[in-house]
Formats: C-alpha cells, sequence, structure tokens
C-alpha cells in the first residue's frame, strides 16, 4: 500500500514538475497594437491591460500603431510607454490617415498637463522617433517567427488595409498580403454588430472600403469583438476615482478623467478584444461558429455562417461579463512592474 502511494505521488510530483517546465517555457505571445487613440478612453485602458500582460510574461507587446488623425495620439502613447517603463517599444503613425476626427481630446488635454512649476507632468521622450505605420509592420513582421503575431486592432482598418495592400519592400520581398499570411496567427478585431438589425458600426462606417477589404481578403482568421459586447461591459468610473491612489498622476485615469465628465462608467470594446489576444482560451469568452462577414449599406455588417469561413465572433454569458469585469478590474488596477 504504502508503495503504491509513493508510486501515485512521484508520478503526481513528475506531472506538476512537467508542467511547471511547460509553462516557464512558454514564449510570450508577441501582438500588435492597431488603435485610434483618442476617439474613445477604451484605447487607453486596452493599451494598459496589454502592458500589463507584459509585465506578466504572458504577452510580448512588438509595437503600437496609431491612426488618428491627431498629432497628440502618438505623443500620448509615447508617455504611456515611457510610464510602464517601455520606452523603447516602437510607435507606427499612419500619415496617410485622412479620417478628420476632433483633435481637443483626451490625448491632447493629457500631454498639455502641468505640474505645479509648469513643466509637463508626464515625462516624454526627447526628439522622439515614430515610424511610418506600415513600414513598422513589415519590418516587425518580417523579423517574427512564421504565425506567431496576433494584431489587435480596435480602430478603423485603415492602416490594416494599406498592410495588406503593400508592395515588397526594403524589409521583406512579400506582399502585404503575403507577409501577413506567413507571419500572422489572426487578427483581435473590435468592430461589426451582428445581433442589432441595420446597426453601422463606428469602426466598420468611418473608413467602409478598407473594412469591406479586410472581412473580405484577409488571409488569415480573425476574432471580432461586437459592439454589444463591449456595451454589456461597463467599467465603473467610481473604480477610476477611488482604486488609483497608488499611481498618481496616472496617464491613462487622467485621460479617463478628460474623455467625459467624471463620475461615468464606459463600455470596453478595445479593452475585450486585447483580453481576448492575451487569454483567448479564457472561459469567459463564447466564440461562433466560423463564417463569413460583409460589409453591406453604411457600416452595417452581416455574419454569415461557413465553415469555411475566417471570421469569428465573442458573446459572454451574464456570468462570463462580470467575469470579463473582474478581470479588468484586478489588472487595470495593478501597479506596472516598474512601479512596485
Amino acid at each position: 500500500m504504502r508503495r503504491m502511494f509513493f508510486i501515485v505521488a512521484l508520478a503526481v510530483l513528475n506531472l506538476q514538475v512537467a508542467m511547471a517546465m511547460n509553462n516557464s517555457n512558454k514564449k510570450p505571445q508577441a501582438i500588435i497594437f492597431e488603435t485610434d487613440m483618442g476617439n474613445d478612453i477604451d484605447d487607453a485602458m486596452a493599451l494598459d491591460l496589454l502592458f500589463k500582460n507584459m509585465d506578466q510574461g504572458n504577452i510580448q507587446l512588438l509595437g503600437v500603431s496609431v491612426h488618428k488623425n491627431n498629432p497628440y495620439a502618438k505623443e500620448y502613447i509615447d508617455i504611456m510607454r515611457r510610464w510602464y517603463g517601455y520606452k523603447n517599444m516602437p510607435i507606427g503613425v499612419n500619415t496617410a490617415c485622412v479620417t478628420d476626427m476632433e483633435c481637443v481630446d483626451y490625448c491632447t488635454k493629457t500631454v498639455q498637463m502641468k505640474d505645479v512649476a509648469g513643466n509637463p507632468l508626464f515625462a516624454q521622450s526627447k526628439n522622439p522617433k515614430y515610424e511610418e505605420a506600415v513600414d513598422m509592420y513589415r519590418r516587425l513582421l518580417s523579423k517574427a517567427d512564421d504565425g506567431s503575431v496576433v494584431i489587435v486592432t480596435v480602430g478603423f482598418s485603415t492602416t490594416i488595409a494599406q498592410l495588406l495592400e503593400s508592395q515588397p519592400d526594403k524589409y521583406s520581398k512579400l506582399s502585404g498580403r503575403e507577409l501577413v499570411a506567413k507571419k500572422v496567427k489572426y487578427f483581435s478585431v473590435m468592430a461589426g454588430e451582428f445581433t442589432i438589425p441595420e446597426f453601422a458600426e463606428y469602426n466598420v462606417w468611418n473608413d467602409l472600403e478598407a473594412a469591406r477589404l479586410l472581412f473580405e481578403t484577409s488571409p488569415v482568421p480573425m476574432v471580432l469583438t461586437p459592439w454589444q459586447l463591449g456595451e454589456q461591459v461597463h467599467y465603473p468610473g467610481k473604480s477610476i476615482e477611488q482604486d488609483f491612489e497608488w499611481g498618481k498622476p496616472h496617464p491613462m485615469v487622467e485621460a479617463y478623467k478628460h474623455y467625459l465628465q467624471m463620475p461615468y462608467d464606459r463600455p470596453t470594446w478595445d479593452v475585450i478584444a486585447a483580453y481576448y489576444a492575451c487569454y483567448p482560451s479564457a472561459d469567459c469568452f463564447t466564440i461562433s461558429e466560423a463564417g463569413d462577414v460583409k460589409v453591406v449599406g453604411k457600416g452595417v455588417t452581416q455574419f454569415t455562417p461557413n465553415a469555411d469561413g475566417k471570421c469569428r465572433f465573442l458573446t459572454a454569458t451574464l456570468e462570463q461579463r462580470k467575469q470579463i469585469l473582474d478581470y479588468f478590474h484586478r489588472i487595470l488596477t495593478q501597479a506596472p512592474k516598474c512601479k512596485k
């Protein structure tokens, strides 16, 4: 009996050691973040979540690309990368993005904040180097392992469409579509709506042709976070007011306060898309069958089941939505590794 107990105990120990070794050898998921930073506060919250997951060794954030037509958007991302301890993380800027959005947004206001001495409240890089967005994508993808990168895109499809249409260059002999097909595992996309009839979703109708090109010609799978799911999970403004005393001044918190009049709760569309990319097997997500997504009219998205389709979309039960919000509250309120 003792011998049998010893054998079982040894087997359990060996299994635990094997699992620990497997986890320690797990390579962080490579991610590139595509954002329209400044149009809604959930972009800043999503970037916070990605930095925290990089702190934990769960992901490697290769770079951030911004297509908001506001010069302060890239400066706000620069503030974020420095504050979270990743000052060398590449930032790509889509200077060809012509979508004209309001420039006096939370990026503008946060970047312009001053301390009591009249100096910038948040540290900024001196003579920062910003790459052209498509060049950054092609450079990063050319160096990546095949099928290793997840692109989280939470704004318009403008830059991604330009990437797909890009031609061979000094970074790769492959076309953009060939490069994406070879290097990208899937897109985690915040866009569309599939349960509310005739609903034109913001990220789609702002660049219809780019959205059509992405959904209809992507060479890799995509998982969509639709509008309704983000609308069902609101981050509480009360947490912003009470749970960040450790981090004053905090660039995400200050941006949240600048976006709308406090206190307010905000949907977490982009945060969910980022969360899924970090933990695609999490129990808090329900993923649809495979299918095709088509853009009709002025931004309405239609999903048609198709076993060979490249698109799936996320939903969540009430209990799953509680789990999502609980994770957001835990991860966003943590101090970054560099602040501990």
